[in-house]
């Protein structure tokens, strides 16, 4: 019984931050997700439309500040940086399978 509390004590606390945050992840996980995403422009430019149209749904409800400010982090440029380096040492083939997978994956 008192773990629920403490659970409960925790969720009240923190579900606040969580309703007022507009971005929904860390800037670190910001950072990965738009750097595979471009990669993914890239890579596909056939479909590279959609790529963006989901970079733009993953951040419809945040204000621009707000994303610039995170794009100027550290956690976000050194995320991006490692993901696009990872990224770029794959065979295109293979990107553009990873890639096409996403797209249907994300339907």
């Amino acid at each position: 019984m008192r773990v629920h509390r403490v659970l409960c004590l925790g969720a009240g606390l923190l579900l606040p931050q969580l309703v007022l945050a507009k971005l929904p992840f860390s800037n670190e996980s910001f950072g990965t997700v738009e750097a595979m995403l471009d990669s993914c422009s890239k890579g596909d430019p056939a479909a590279a439309a959609k790529y963006e149209e989901r970079k733009k749904a993953l951040v419809a409800n945040v204000p621009k500040k707000e994303l610039t400010d995170a794009r100027a982090t550290t956690e976000y440029q050194d995320a991006y940086d490692a993901t696009a380096s990872e990224i770029g040492k794959q065979p295109k083939e293979k990107l553009v399978e990873a890639c096409t997978a996403f797209l249907k994956d994300g339907k």
